[in-house]
């Protein structure tokens, strides 16, 4: 597994932290350790809850590696390929038997949001952004967001937010419940950490 994916047990809930500075881009390597330690979570009966969160302060995650993603450009197989790691590693999270809450303590734009989607609660912290920008570069999301996206907030919202590639704040995401809380100012994890504690202690 990758350094850049630690995985923090501690009682019933499980904190999953994607650091990669400056801006946690999901590279192949990443993709792959966020997926590795989804099924380990799986068979971790111990674990009741899960929490998935960034590092730092500027990025939840951000979407592709683009220094990497550019060297995919020329290569239609490397594509594919990234969106495999891509989709394999999301369906991995989405298919988690405990509750997931992603903490999103900075924007979730692109691929970041797309991982957020495939957890079960969204907790935004005030200064977060959040959208899927790829049809600015003439792409559209690949790994899961144009499915997700319409069983959250519905097949219209989708729909613009997709083709405009708008961004949104989170009160206008709780708004439209893409998030379903935002915290307090600095506090994303901390009550994403209370809601999966909560959710741990649950019969079931």
């Amino acid at each position: 597994m990758s350094d850049a994916v630690r995985v923090a047990i501690d009682g019933p809930v499980a904190v999953v932290t994607v650091d990669n500075p400056p801006v946690n881009a999901l590279g192949n390597a990443i993709l792959e350790a966020l997926g590795a330690a989804a099924s380990a979570l799986a068979a971790d009966e111990g674990v009741r809850a899960v929490v998935l969160t960034g590092a730092g302060e500027k990025a939840f995650m951000a979407g592709a590696d683009l220094d990497e993603f550019r060297g995919f450009l020329d290569t239609p197989a490397a594509i594919e390929e990234h969106v495999g790691i891509s989709r394999r590693a999301l369906d991995a999270l989405c298919a988690l038997p405990q509750p997931v809450v992603a903490a999103i303590q900075a924007s979730a734009m692109g691929g970041g949001l797309e991982v957020a989607l495939a957890c079960d609660l969204l907790v935004a912290d005030p200064v977060a952004k959040l959208g899927l920008p790829e049809i600015r570069l003439g792409l559209m999301p690949g790994a899961g967001g144009t499915q997700r996206l319409p069983r959250r907030i519905g097949e219209g919202r989708a729909k613009e937010l997709i083709m405009l590639g708008s961004a949104l704040a989170a009160e206008e995401a709780l708004g439209i419940g893409l998030v379903n809380r935002v915290s307090e100012p600095g506090a994303a994890l901390a009550e994403a950490v209370a809601l999966a504690e909560r959710l741990a202690g649950l019969p079931g």
